[in-house]
């Protein structure tokens, strides 16, 4: 189990020469005996307590999120944060050897707006509820110009000042996370009274307006999309259709309940593969049954199946077998369903396994869970599922 943060256990974790490199670059603690602090950190600890409000906090949040990336997914994530290959392999070089903590603590000290990005990403990644994913969007190139985000910003905040009065204040941010974007929108909440400690014994009462968060996730190649916003289903729907007229700039109406559309012929492809993502939850998926059917007075269907319980069974040259190549090719036949079967992490050693079926009527029995969601975006991004077409007729928002 992951020990919860400390700044006394923090500080035994990365090594002295990077944390006096931190504590110097900032002007902090410059009277300190580093020479001869020994393998102890108690001292340095009770120095660091010792100094002012605003100092020491600036540290403990640096600390903190050094802490939360110190993980393999943590290293990714930072990968992750980098503009480019060339500034992935020097953030890759700055990293060096030793323990996670001293990887990434180098990138605080030597890449710092690295870091500032990865400390957004960690922070979304760790948001739990409000998460709505949509399967309707189109692959588009989105628009991420200050202008264009300048209106999904003053949009989206406008919908919260009309909703419940919060939303005066607003700042929009976008970054690329490997082939996906994520847009963050931050947005004043009502004012609150707080009473506080400002650097003195002083207690005083103040009035503050915390920011509350929408965050968009998109990726461009399959059109997968999920939002982080409060709100009902309608409501939630128009922030969608801000993010598609916006950024994406498509003529796509979002209706409150999604209409999902399916592509099973690309599924009789034996080089088609399901895109999954095991870090996103869905570790495995697999083709088990395909019902065919031909087409004319004298057709008719034929199922093909694997054995129940299987492991890596394989359709497609069972298909091949059973077919007539001259008389009944495969291009000939449509297919009408499809049974698949998927591996779901579920927070346990043994993932979950879920079977659904899949018709060319464009019906699906996955529920609305977030189980079966997380089957549905790799649906997306294989292409099995279709997102709409721009033109669509306009919904009044």
């Amino acid at each position: 189990m992951r020990m919860e943060f400390t700044p006394r256990h923090f500080l035994h974790l990365v090594s002295l020469p990077l944390l006096r490199t931190y504590f110097e670059q900032r002007r902090l603690l410059l009277d300190f005996d580093w020479d001869g602090l020994g393998e102890s950190v108690e001292l340095l600890y009770n120095a660091w307590m010792g100094l002012p409000g605003k100092e020491r906090h600036a540290c403990w949040v640096d600390f903190e999120t050094a802490f939360g990336l110190s993980s393999r997914r943590g290293i990714q994530t930072l990968l992750d944060s980098t503009g480019s290959s060339a500034e992935r392999e020097r953030v890759l070089e700055t990293m060096g050897k030793g323990t996670v903590a001293d990887e990434v603590f180098r990138v605080l000290l030597d890449h710092s707006d690295v870091f500032a990005v990865a400390r957004r990403f960690a922070w979304a990644d760790g948001l739990k509820r409000h998460w709505q994913p949509r399967q309707d969007l189109p692959a588009a190139n989105p628009q991420i110009d200050e202008a264009s985000l300048a209106e999904l910003k003053t949009s989206v905040a406008a919908r919260y000042r009309k909703l419940d009065g919060r939303g005066e204040y607003s700042t929009v941010r976008a970054h690329w996370r490997g082939e996906a974007l994520y847009v963050m929108i931050y947005i004043s909440d009502h004012p609150e009274a707080v009473e506080e400690f400002e650097n003195s014994d002083d207690l005083k009462r103040l009035t503050r307006q915390r920011a509350f968060d929408v965050v968009y996730r998109y990726e461009p190649a399959s059109g997968a999309f999920e939002m982080y916003a409060e709100g009902d289903k309608e409501f939630r729907r128009s922030l969608a259709q801000d993010f598609v007229d916006r950024v994406l700039k498509q003529e796509v109406a979002l209706p409150v309940e999604e209409v999902l559309s399916f592509d099973l012929e690309k599924i009789k492809n034996p080089d088609f593969r399901f895109v999954t993502d095991a870090a996103e939850g869905v570790k495995a998926m697999e083709l088990r049954s395909m019902k065919l059917v031909a087409a004319g007075a004298d057709g008719g269907r034929i199922t093909f199946g694997t054995p129940p319980r299987t492991p890596n069974a394989k359709l497609h040259p069972f298909i091949k077998r059973g077919l007539n190549e001259t008389r009944l090719p495969l291009d000939s036949l449509t297919v009408e369903q499809v049974t698949i079967n998927a591996q779901v992490s579920n927070g346990t050693r043994r993932p979950s396994s879920v079977t659904f079926q899949i018709s060319s009527s464009n019906t699906c029995n996955l529920k609305d869970t977030a189980e079966h969601n997380k089957i549905r975006t790799c649906l997306k991004r294989s292409g099995v599922i279709r997102g709409q077409s721009a033109g669509s007729t306009a919904i009044s928002n």
